[in-house]
């Protein structure tokens, strides 16, 4: 469990106080508060997850959090910056799953996060424009994606 234990100077439960109060911020339209909340909840969970990668709940909360900067752009209409950060934590899943420098249950856990990072981009380019190379880029991926599937029999 995500106590309030302090780790590598870091109260654990510091990001969910900023995660929590960017919601009510979003919810209650301060968006630049949100984004500060977001952004600093982002920060912490960077660097605990950084020092426990097979923490999964710190990595899923990171994802979610970049997630909801990029719905806070959306929201400002701006989505060019939505899309980057949407794009941040996939691309962070692609680097470590593909680096020799993560252990195999690290790689294993960002191979899985693909599938979280994946979905929202797919759905922001049914609703934004985004340029061709990066449509065929999302096609291709989906493909290998898929083919990864386990088969159950």
């Amino acid at each position: 469990m995500l106590s309030s234990t302090i780790y590598g100077g870091v109260p654990m439960s510091e990001w969910r106080n900023l995660l929590n109060n960017g919601n009510d911020n979003f919810h209650n339209g301060k968006l630049q508060e949100a984004e500060y909340c977001y952004k600093e909840a982002a920060f912490h969970l960077d660097f605990l997850w950084s020092a426990n990668t097979t923490k999964v709940s710190l990595l899923m909360a990171w994802i979610c959090t970049y997630h909801n900067l990029a719905s806070l752009f959306e929201a400002q209409d701006n989505p060019d910056l939505s899309l980057q950060y949407l794009l941040i934590p996939h691309k962070r899943m692609l680097l470590e799953c593909n680096s020799d420098d993560c252990c195999e249950d690290t790689k294993l856990i960002t191979h899985n996060a693909l599938k979280i990072t994946f979905m929202p981009i797919l759905m922001f380019s049914k609703r934004h424009p985004i340029c061709e190379t990066c449509l065929e880029s999302l096609s291709e991926f989906k493909a290998d994606l898929n083919l990864k599937q386990p088969i159950t029999h």
